[in-house]
């Protein structure tokens, strides 16, 4: 049981994931994750995703984002940590957020 109203978390998520999904498709952090060497776009989501994991491999991000099928997801993981580590990306991931914030 919970004291919360009925939909509570479903009226949270809606306008909170806007600001939580717009980083991923933002130019900003394509090229932040290009100027760490992160150029292919499906590494760049993937890295940019699952980077606050660490230096994960594939099935912990395909389990993680079930909508991406694991062959997808391993041709880029974990081979995207040997360009930029996590910490790196998260801190590109940061900076573009609050470019694209700004902007």
């Amino acid at each position: 049981m919970t004291s919360l109203p009925e939909r509570a978390g479903r009226r949270c998520y809606q306008p909170v994931n806007a600001f939580h999904s717009m980083v991923y498709f933002s130019p900003d952090l394509s090229d932040a994750l290009a100027a760490l060497g992160v150029e292919d776009s499906r590494a760049a989501y993937l890295a940019g995703r699952g980077a606050a994991f660490g230096r994960v491999g594939a099935g912990a991000i395909t389990a993680s984002f079930y909508n991406f099928s694991h062959e997808l997801v391993a041709r880029h993981v974990p081979s995207v940590w040997d360009i930029a580590s996590p910490e790196d990306v998260l801190a590109a991931r940061l900076r573009a957020a609050d470019a694209t914030l700004r902007r």
